[in-house]
Parts: C-alpha cells; sequence; structure tokens
C-alpha cells in the first residue's frame, strides 16, 4: 500500500508539471472543489465581517463605496489573496441603513446570480 500511494503521488505531481495534463486535472477536479472553495470563502467573509464590525468601533464609519472598501481590503489584508473570494473575485460591501453585507461572486464569478454568497454585519450607529 505504502509503495502505491508514492507512486500515485509522483504520477501526480508529474501530471501537474505539464500544463496539458495539469488543465485536465484541475477541469477534472474542480467540482470536487466547490464545496472546499464556498467553505473557504465564507470563512473569510466572516473575518472581513468582524474587521468592519471592529473597525466602526475603532475608527469610525464604514467605507463608502467601492473604492473604498477596496483600499480598506488593501490596507487590511496585505496578500492579493485574502482580498479575493476563492475563484479569485474581488469581494464587495454593500452598505444599508442599519448594517453591511460582505459578497461574494461564488462560483461562477458574476455578481447577481444565484450563485452569489453573502455575510451580514451590524452597523454601529454614531451618536
Amino acid at each position: 500500500m505504502g509503495r502505491a500511494l508514492v507512486v500515485l503521488i509522483v504520477l501526480l505531481l508529474l501530471g501537474l508539471t505539464f500544463e496539458p495534463s495539469r488543465e485536465i486535472m484541475v477541469e477534472t477536479a474542480r467540482p470536487a472543489l466547490v464545496p472546499a472553495y464556498r467553505w473557504m470563502t465564507l470563512h473569510e467573509m466572516n473575518q472581513i465581517v468582524k474587521d468592519l464590525e471592529s473597525h466602526q468601533e475603532t475608527r469610525g464609519p464604514l467605507p463608502a463605496g467601492d473604492r473604498e472598501f477596496d483600499a480598506w481590503l488593501n490596507q487590511r489584508y496585505p496578500q492579493p489573496a485574502s482580498r479575493e473570494d476563492a475563484w479569485g473575485t474581488r469581494y464587495r460591501l454593500q452598505v444599508t441603513a442599519d448594517g453591511f453585507r460582505v459578497m461574494s461572486a461564488g462560483p461562477d464569478q458574476e455578481f447577481g446570480t444565484g450563485a452569489d454568497l453573502s455575510r451580514e454585519g451590524r452597523r454601529l450607529m454614531r451618536r
């Protein structure tokens, strides 16, 4: 069993080395990866919600508009991958009267479809 596993790992690594076989392997595995990508994205969005709630308590109002939210993400998360969902789409922020929503386009990488993911946070009202 140990040798078979080593052979399998070596074949996998060889397959990933060459571009044509890598593309085939990634496309074949993509449906199996969607649940893991969804979990990772939701986990990241939960953290962004917590950080935005903390930001309100310590620094003031939520970022207004896409440009300010992008700047906030860039400052708060130095790693580019932390500013995007697992499919490589930049997160968005939607602010409402009493809350806010961090959004991911989801696996189809298009906002406004049934594949979108979101997490909601509370908006602090300053007196």
